[in-house]
């Protein structure tokens, strides 16, 4: 294990969001389609979300994308092989999430030797955008074809395995249905989204809604295991505070073509927390048995929907399975 070496508790010293984000603005402008950020503000921003690890290689970039600029970060061991491989594992958040929370799952797949590149998907974190809103889930999809297209061709990265938390689980899963890339290494589905917990129900209140609502405030979780990422969570200046009903639509156009898909994923890695109240989980892994010929299913039963941010024991029971399932171990 990579030691931490890292600012923890997160969210406990000072980080001035605004002026990152004027940085990262003014950088895009000045620069390429592919362009270096650096500066005390973005040692900032790592020190309160814990991402300073001590023992890493770390740069930053920002990626055009359409009209859009999308943060990129790369976490690499000093000490590993896989640097002068140049194979990285890529990580896709979850909605309403961003780079910042992913602390603990960084500090894994360092551990394990793995390069790391993680992103901010447009609405989300440090990247430009309406916040948290879409118009159509193609446009993640066309964020992350872009993001691999540039990463083979400015940092000489080939990523060899992938791993989604909730809808980033979605964007990856629709990248490789359309085509876009062939599937060699692990492809880990954390919370994987399809449907939406309680969807059966909540469709007909939907339908009312979406004619004369435009958003619909978010609900922050206050108390729980995990405190600390709660917390986390309240205090995040990164955080959207709104739910838009065109992301709820958008999600529900996709789904519906996505589960009309004709499409065959050879292998599978999900883990899927029971008490999870987000996705609907029997619905969802339903869909999955059918366009997969091998599931790797881990179902743990005292686990939320955030499963990089669960109690520590949570955690590790994830990763001790992880360790022996997946392909980085060879």
């Amino acid at each position: 294990m990579i030691p931490r070496g890292a600012t923890f508790p997160r969210g406990k010293v000072s980080f001035n969001d605004k002026a990152l984000s004027a940085l990262l603005k003014d950088t895009c402008k000045a620069g390429d389609i592919f362009t270096v950020v650096e500066g005390d503000l973005l040692a900032e921003y790592r020190e309160y979300y814990g991402l300073d690890f001590k023992v890493t290689n770390y740069r930053a970039r920002i990626l055009r994308v359409a009209e859009e600029s999308v943060f990129l970060q790369f976490f690499e061991p000093q000490d590993s092989d896989s640097i002068e491989k140049r194979e990285c594992i890529l990580i896709s958040h979850g909605y309403y999430d961003h780079a910042g929370l992913y602390g603990h799952l960084i500090e894994q797949l360092l551990s394990r030797g793995l390069n790391v590149a993680i992103f901010d998907q447009i609405g989300h974190g440090l990247s430009t955008g309406s916040r948290a809103e879409i118009q159509d889930f193609d446009q993640y999809v066309q964020v992350l074809a872009c993001l691999v297209e540039q990463l083979e061709k400015n940092e000489n990265q080939r990523i060899r395995h992938w791993i989604g938390q909730s809808m980033g689980c979605s964007v990856l899963l629709e990248y490789f249905a359309s085509g876009s890339e062939k599937l060699e290494g692990d492809l880990i589905l954390l919370a994987p989204l399809v449907r939406p917990y309680g969807w059966s129900w909540l469709r007909f209140y939907f339908s009312l809604i979406k004619h004369f609502v435009k958003r619909r405030p978010r609900k922050f979780e206050r108390r729980g295991p995990n405190q600390e990422f709660l917390d986390l969570l309240l205090n995040d200046p990164l955080q959207a505070r709104v739910l838009p009903v065109n992301w709820v639509q958008a999600m529900v156009n996709w789904f519906e073509r996505f589960e009309k898909r004709r499409i065959v994923f050879e292998k599978l890695i999900i883990v899927q927390g029971l008490k999870d109240k987000t996705v609907s989980s029997r619905h969802n892994l339903g869909v999955l048995k059918h366009f997969c010929r091998s599931i790797r299913l881990l179902e743990i039963p005292k686990a939320k929907h955030h499963l990089v941010n669960e109690t520590e024991p949570i955690r590790q029971q994830m990763w001790d399975w992880l360790e022996i399932t997946c392909e980085w171990r060879h």
